[in-house]
């Protein structure tokens, strides 16, 4: 990964730098113009690979993962996620792997669909309206500590600007707001111009010693489009991990029929049940309803 440090501050130490408060409020502005709200009978599109590592005891392992999200306004649409086969992060770890489990069997890639009736699927990272979120980024950052929890410090702040961006169907005011409050966080670093994990230039803005799975010497980094505003990847280390979104838009349509009617709906909140799917319908996957509940 190429990186050109542009300005850096110790973690925590007094207020955000202000270049990467001046680069987020920049982003903020022009994030709020892109045309990512769907319209009645359209559906958001996200598609977007990762690779964060799975963990069984001290054994660590390693898959790609290509998701690919359809979700419409009335809260139906489809998760397709392709999994790659899984593998060892090292030799060693290999080594490890088998001495805990001399058995161990690496888990083949496989693709499932799973179709969500309206109500039924929900992209946010808790349970609320994002009309319930305030347009003032420092009261925003209140209710993000409410709603995603985890300890309050300037470290989970920054993840939860991630929570609330990545895959989700966050409106571009909120997104605008997002942005905005992240610019306030104490801490956060511009790394200037950064590649993703596909090679792609894009602006990083990162927080040190904090990441999906915190640690002394972890980090996380977020990347942005410099022209759109968008989230385009995130990386980090301490172990590492990355994924990169690849697109985001407003469709017409599904991508197919789906194997069974999707009514009835969920109940507000998303209360349903699910169906998993078999032969000849798809061999994977599953059709989540409202059926079932009364």
């Amino acid at each position: 990964m190429a990186v050109t440090v542009v300005a850096l501050l110790p973690a925590g130490s007094g207020g955000p730098s202000p270049a990467a408060a001046a680069v987020l409020n920049r982003l903020a502005r022009l994030v709020a113009a892109q045309p990512l709200a769907p319209g009645p009978g359209q559906y958001l599109y996200i598609e977007s690979r990762n690779d964060y590592p799975a963990f069984n005891g001290t054994c660590e392992t390693l898959a790609v993962d290509h998701r690919q999200i359809w979700i419409g306004t009335d809260g139906s649409g489809l998760l397709r996620d392709t999994t790659g086969p899984q593998q060892f992060s090292s030799a060693a770890d290999r080594a490890t792997c088998l001495k805990s489990d001399p058995k161990m069997r690496l888990a083949t890639g496989r693709t499932t669909n799973d179709w969500f009736a309206p109500q039924c699927l929900s992209l946010k990272p808790a349970n609320f309206e994002w009309s319930s979120l305030s347009s003032d980024p420092r009261i925003l950052l209140e209710q993000m500590r409410k709603l995603d929890g985890g300890p309050t410090t300037p470290g989970e702040d920054f993840v939860h600007i991630g929570d609330f961006l990545r895959e989700t169907d966050t409106p571009p005011a909120v997104r605008s707001t997002l942005y905005r409050a992240a610019a306030l966080i104490p801490g956060i670093q511009l790394l200037g111009t950064v590649r993703d994990h596909d090679g792609r230039a894009g602006l990083g803005i990162a927080y040190p010693s904090q990441g999906p799975y915190p640690r002394k010497g972890s980090s996380a980094e977020l990347i942005f489009d410099p022209t759109t505003g968008e989230l385009t990847g995130e990386q980090g280390t301490g172990p590492s991990y990355w994924a990169v979104y690849l697109q985001q838009k407003v469709v017409n349509d599904l991508p197919g029929k789906p194997p069974a009617p999707l009514k009835p709906p969920c109940e507000p909140g998303g209360a349903g049940t699910t169906k998993t799917l078999g032969p000849p319908t798809h061999p994977d996957g599953s059709i989540t309803t409202g059926a079932g509940l009364n």
